[in-house]
């Protein structure tokens, strides 16, 4: 038997482990029969060949050839559909169009037409050519054309590495099988079965491929190769300089044993390199296949080494891991997924790079995700999640979170068989991710599952001794004063430093209401302290009832109590409740909210309920406080609060508002004609009075706003957050419906309002309330049942010249000293109005303005942003672009600067500097648009002045200019910001002199410029 012969024999025997296995195999499935008919075809084929080549049966040599044509057809069409199998997808059009083919070929070969005749020699099998070839080749290349496209477009969207490695030898199966039957082609493939060999080779590829589901991967196999082969090259180079050595130096004859002498003499030489040369030629493979990635493939297996053995916490360990890895995969983000505590939630603490705060991504410990990794113990890709109907149940916001951080693979952490963490990476930044890069990965995640689990286990005793820390502190904290609210502040505080609070609240349980007693809020509340609302319907009856915490991740999306709106208005997005329980007895709740959406973990809350159940015995005690405090502040007769409350409030609300950097108003109310109706009527009715004026007050102001009985029939209310002209349509609505009241039941008594307001009418509670008391004398002694605002006062001839020097020298240090505060808010224009001094004093004296003019110009300068305490600090500080609302406020400043410096009447030359000095010379400017010769010489040079220190500091939003570049802007803006001819006198000045020089010549004395 010759090789003709046994080529295809081998061929058949090939595929019989194939059909063993499938027989084996259970359930039996239609699948497993179409796959059976193409192994019984392809053993077939390679039968037929071998009787058709053999010198046996000689007479039926026609006969076989053409069982052997149908034969190749047949294990084609059956080939067709084993892919089919692989890639699961039905047969589709083409399986009935090679089935008709076959058909169609047996009809031909039958009626004798395929082939006509054939000769038999030696074992090689001549047929005579014709028409019928056609019938084969052209059927039989739309089934080949097939098969690639479906082979190339399922490699191309598959993410699979194990399925696109398993394409790759198909692909290459099919190669060789296809240029070995184009070489069987007579008249070469008459004399040798080369398609029989592609045959063989395909069968040990499928055999390969059905009984090992994981491959290696073929770039592993051409690193390895070419490894070997520069090693083996190595040694024919040895080898062959010792036999030129020999020949030409030693002139020794070549034989059998100067050759085996020179091969053991080149095995000697190699057994001293060999291990080195071996590592060199692996390390330069390595470097050429890997490129870049090779030194990052270095430092990470240094990091597991090496280093992994002395990190001291997780996210030193996550970073040492994802940093590398993001960059030898190619992938766009790593997540390392860790266990939390509260909840058993795999969530992504670390990610390399950074995720926005609202996609970090969250895996339940319930989910099927988790409970597929723990079970499989391999990697998870999306392809499968989308197609697996296990992942059907998954939750909504998991798919969404994976779909938008494009998450491509997820790898188990696994210790001990317990899921410890998950290692999630997106999509590559170009191509997909190979065997060799699951491999890689999951030879990462094996060797840091035992670090991790110890890292994860000493952060968890780390967290739960900084959380009892935390809520001792805390705790000590609300117990160290009776008075929530005093306290409550630093409480909230401590609790910033670990948790996201812009909203925090104690809101306690008054029988069928709830009493808010304490507040923190940097977002404005709905409510204030002290004030009530109904039980019913709310999440503090829900926690107490419960008793049991309640989150609200996104008010946005979805909120449960009629509160929730309330909140969102403010900017609320997730909120907590927490019960505040007592003796088995829910005494209210304590709130915490924040702006951010999913602000809090199931962590967090489970700290802030062990912080609640530690605080609530500190609040009842607190609140029983509170309730004799309470009485103590309380007037009895009228159920406003007190004298003595009122001058504790206005010196708190006053001090507030100086921090938050907003307006404050105060009024003062008085009974017109009340002591002749309680000398006529006694004092009981007298009484009454006050106790319906008391009631009426109440029921009349804002929620923000408290009510005071001031003394005898003399009423107060501070409007906190409130401008003049607010206040006054509040005192106005008030005075309305107390007088309507009153004069409904024919009592001849009416009430005569003062106003004032912080700061612009008083800096201290005495210079406020003084401002007030003389709006109120006005009011009374200008007919009364009127409300005078006093920064409108018409002075009376009397108070003309009560003012004196010491007195307005007294107010002007408290101007200059608010100025000084003001400008220390702002670190980013610190030094800005002695800067802006300098530069303005030297323009007037280069114009030669006389001194007076020069004096008040100086004043001006250091005067001018004094109206910006009535700016917010995170406005005043902001970095990025002001919206419509705080640019607003910050326009509002001119006006206020203006209204400040008007007390000192030796100021008042610089008024119309200070409240033009943000005016455009094309009227484009604020607060009043004055254009071109109509705003004051002392405000357009203001103006400049103010605007070139501006661009030459340092701001939130930008770095300083140069002066050169500063003035090719005064340059742009002439004619237009600035007037043109005091820009071309200023431009020397700017160019000439540095800020500090100006600042030191018109300060003589000052060093300390900033």
């Amino acid at each position: 038997m010759g090789l003709q012969e046994i080529i295809p024999l081998l061929a058949a025997i090939a595929y019989m482990p194939l059909l063993i296995i499938l027989l084996f195999n259970r359930p039996w499935r239609k699948q497993n029969t179409l796959f059976a008919l193409y192994l019984t075809a392809a053993m077939t084929w390679g039968l037929s060949t071998l009787l058709l080549r053999s010198e046996t049966l000689l007479e039926h040599k026609l006969v076989l050839f053409r069982i052997n044509i149908f034969c190749f057809v047949w294990v084609t069409v059956q080939y067709y559909y084993f892919l089919r199998f692989y890639l699961h997808q039905s047969g589709g059009g083409i399986m009935r169009f090679g089935y008709a083919m076959l058909a169609l070929i047996a009809i031909a070969a039958i009626l004798g037409y395929l082939p006509e005749d054939v000769t038999f020699q030696a074992g090689v099998v001549s047929p005579s050519s014709g028409w019928w070839i056609i019938l084969v080749a052209i059927p039989l290349s739309v089934i080949l054309a097939t098969i690639l496209y479906l082979l190339i477009r399922r490699l191309r969207v598959s993410t699979d590495p194990i399925e696109r490695n398993r394409i790759v030898y198909l692909l290459a199966g099919i190669g060789i099988v296809s240029a070995l039957v184009l070489a069987s082609i007579p008249p070469l493939g008459d004399t040798f079965p080369f398609a029989h060999i592609g045959h063989l080779i395909n069968a040990c590829v499928l055999t390969y491929t059905t009984l090992r589901y994981q491959l290696l991967d073929t770039r592993l196999i051409v690193r390895r190769a070419l490894t070997y082969i520069s090693l083996i090259g190595i040694l024919l180079f040895i080898f062959t300089s010792w036999l030129v050595l020999l020949f030409y130096g030693f002139r020794i004859l070549l034989n059998i044993g100067s050759v085996i002498g020179v091969a053991v003499l080149t095995a000697l030489t190699a057994v001293t390199f060999w291990s080195r040369a071996r590592a060199y030629f692996y390390q330069k493979t390595e470097e050429l296949f890997y490129g870049k990635s090779y030194d990052d493939r270095q430092e990470l297996s240094d990091f597991l080494r090496n280093k992994i053995r002395g990190v001291f916490s997780l996210r030193e360990l996550s970073e040492g891991l994802l940093t590398p890895l993001v960059k030898v995969v190619g992938c766009r983000q790593a997540h390392m997924l860790i266990s939390e505590s509260a909840s058993g939630d795999f969530v992504a603490e670390f990610s390399e790079p950074t995720p926005a705060p609202k996609t970090v991504l969250r895996i339940k410990k319930n989910s099927p995700i988790a409970e597929w990794l723990k079970r499989e113990n391999r990697y998870l890709t999306r392809e499968t999640l989308d197609i697996h109907p296990e992942f059907r149940g998954l939750w909504e916001e998991e798919l969404d979170r994976a779909t938008s951080l494009d998450i491509e693979l997820l790898f188990p952490v696994v210790s001990r068989d317990n899921l410890i963490g998950i290692l999630a990476l997106s999509r590559k930044k170009t191509g997909k991710y190979s065997l060799e890069d699951t491999n890689f990965v999951e030879n990462i995640a094996s060797q840091v599952a035992i670090s991790l689990e110890k890292e994860y286990l000493q952060e968890e005793l780390r967290k739960s001794e900084e959380e009892l820390s935390l809520i001792n502190r805390l705790a000590l904290v609300i117990t160290s004063s009776l008075n929530i609210q005093e306290i409550y502040d630093a409480f909230v505080s401590g609790l910033r430093k670990v948790l996201s609070v812009d909203f925090a609240t104690v809101a306690l349980v008054e029988g069928t209401e709830i009493c808010f007693s304490a507040l923190s809020s940097q977002m404005g509340s709905a409510w204030k302290v002290g004030e009530k609302i109904h039980l019913k319907g709310t999440a503090t009856e829900w926690v107490i009832r419960q008793k049991k915490s309640l989150m609200e991740p996104d008010l946005e999306r979805d909120s449960i109590f009629t509160t929730g709106e309330e909140y969102l208005k403010r900017g609320i997005r997730s909120i907590v409740y927490l019960p505040l329980i007592t003796k088995d007895e829910g005494i209210g709740s304590l709130i915490i909210g924040s702006r951010l959406p999913h602000a809090y973990t199931p962590t967090q809350v489970n700290l802030l309920e062990r912080l609640a159940s530690q605080i609530s015995t500190s609040i009842a005690n607190s609140q029983l406080y509170a309730r004799a405090e309470q009485k103590s502040r309380i007037d009895e007769l009228t159920g406003l609060y007190n004298r003595r409350h009122f001058d504790e409030t206005l010196k708190h609300e006053i001090d507030r508002h100086s921090r938050y950097g907003s307006m404050l108003s105060l009024a003062f109310i008085d009974l017109d004609n009340f002591k002749r109706y309680n000398d006529t009527l006694g004092h009981l009715a007298g009484d009454k009075l006050l106790a319906q004026v008391g009631h009426l007050l109440q029921a009349s102001v804002r929620n923000i706003d408290m009510a005071f009985r001031y003394g005898g029939d003399e009423f107060a209310i501070i409007m906190p957050h409130t401008s003049s002209e607010n206040c006054y349509t509040v005192a106005e609505r008030v005075r309305g419906i107390i007088t309507a009241e009153i004069a409904s039941n024919q009592i001849s008594v009416t009430t005569s309002f003062g106003l004032a307001s912080w700061p612009s009418d008083g800096l201290t509670t005495d210079h406020l309330i003084n401002a007030a008391d003389k709006a109120l004398y006005h009011a009374k002694h200008t007919g009364g049942n009127r409300t005078c605002v006093v920064s409108q006062m018409l002075p009376l001839a009397t108070e003309i010249h009560e003012k004196t020097p010491a007195a307005e020298k007294e107010t002007l240090n408290i101007i200059y000293a608010l100025a000084s505060t003001i400008e220390a808010r702002d670190t980013y224009t610190y030094g800005h109005s002695q800067k802006v001094r300098a530069y303005a004093v030297a323009l007037a004296e280069s114009l030669g303005l006389p001194p007076e003019k020069v004096v008040a110009i100086s004043h001006a300068a250091l005067l001018h942003d004094i109206g910006k305490i009535g700016i917010y600090d995170d406005v005043l500080n902001k970095s990025e672009k002001l919206d419509v609302a705080e640019f607003e406020i910050v326009k509002a400043h001119p006006e206020l600067s203006r209204a400040i410096v008007a007390h000192v009447s030796s100021l008042t030359p610089c008024l119309q500097a200070i409240h033009q000095h943000h005016e455009r010379w094309d009227g484009k400017g604020y607060p009043s648009g004055l254009k071109g010769e109509a705003l004051s010489l002392e405000g357009r040079i203001l103006a400049i002045a103010d605007a070139f220190d501006a661009m030459t500091s340092k701001r939130p939003y930008r770095a300083p200019m140069s002066s050169k570049d500063a003035v090719q802007e005064l340059k742009h803006g002439a004619g237009t910001q600035f007037d043109p001819n005091l820009v071309e006198a200023f431009i020397p000045i700017a160019l000439s002199t540095t800020p500090e020089e100006l600042v030191i010549r018109h300060n003589p004395g000052r060093t300390d410029i900033d």
